[in-house]
C-alpha cells in the first residue's frame, strides 16, 4: 500500500499588485505563486540572518556598545563622547528595506489575494520556529515578509528585533547627551567640548535616520 503523504498548509495573503508581480514571475519559470512562497520561506528560514531576506538590520554587539557608550557619559566624558561616534556609526545601516516606494500593505487600493502554501509538516515547523525567532507572532506573515525580501516588492515590512532595539537605544543616548550639553554649557571649560558633543549628536542622528528610514515600517503586519 502506498504511503499517505501528509501535507500542512499556510494560508499568505498578499496585496493584489504584489501579487501580480509574483504571478508574473511564476508564469515567466512555470511554477505556481506557491511555489515561489516555498521557496522562499526555506531561503528565509535556512540562509538569511534572523530570519528576515534582504532586510538591512544593525548588529546586536553595535546596538550594545552603543548603549554601553551612552552610560559611559556619566563616568569618563570624553572618551564616551569618541565610542558613541564609533557605535553610532556601526549601528547605522544604509541598504533599503526592499524596493522603492513601500507602502503599507493595507493601504493597496487592489485588495488582497491568498495564496495557499502547502508543505511537510517538519518544513512548516521549521517556519514557525524562524518566524517566531524573527519576532512574528503569525508564520503566515513571515512567509510573506520572505515573499516581499526574495522578489523585492514594494510591501511595508516590519523592522528586525535589533532594529527596534537600535532605535530605542539611540533615542535613550540622544537625550544623554542632551543632558550632558546643557551641564558642560556651565562649566569653565565646557567650550571645548561643545563641538565633540554637536559631533556625537549629529552621528546619532544620522544612524537614527538610517534606522527609521531603512529599517522597516512598525506598523507592518507580524
Amino acid at each position: 500500500m502506498a504511503a499517505t503523504l501528509t501535507r500542512a498548509s499556510v494560508s499568505v495573503w498578499l496585496p493584489a499588485a504584489a501579487h501580480a508581480a509574483l504571478a508574473a514571475a511564476a508564469a515567466a519559470e512555470g511554477v505556481s505563486v506557491a511555489v515561489l512562497a516555498r521557496r522562499a520561506a526555506a531561503a528565509a528560514a535556512v540562509e538569511a540572518a534572523g530570519g528576515r531576506v534582504g532586510l538591512p538590520a544593525p548588529p546586536a554587539a553595535a546596538v550594545e556598545e552603543l548603549r554601553a557608550a551612552g552610560y559611559g557619559l556619566n563616568r569618563l566624558l570624553p572618551a564616551a563622547l569618541d565610542r558613541i561616534i564609533t557605535a553610532a556609526t556601526r549601528v547605522r545601516i544604509r541598504a533599503p528595506a526592499g524596493a522603492a516606494g513601500a507602502i503599507p500593505i493595507c493601504a493597496d487600493p487592489g485588495g488582497w489575494r491568498l495564496v495557499r502554501v502547502t508543505a511537510d509538516p517538519s518544513s512548516v515547523a521549521v517556519w514557525s520556529a524562524a518566524a517566531a525567532a524573527a519576532g512574528f507572532g503569525s508564520v503566515a506573515n513571515w512567509v510573506r515578509d520572505a515573499l516581499v525580501g526574495v522578489h523585492g516588492l514594494a510591501v511595508a515590512r516590519p523592522p528586525a528585533p535589533a532594529t527596534i532595539e537600535a532605535r530605542t537605544v539611540a533615542g535613550r543616548v540622544l537625550g544623554l547627551v542632551a543632558q550632558t550639553e546643557t551641564a558642560v554649557a556651565g562649566w569653565p571649560a565646557g567650550g571645548v567640548l561643545e563641538g565633540r558633543i554637536e559631533a556625537v549628536a549629529a552621528a546619532l542622528y544620522v544612524a537614527l535616520g538610517s534606522l527609521v528610514a531603512c529599517g522597516g515600517d512598525p506598523k507592518a503586519r507580524r
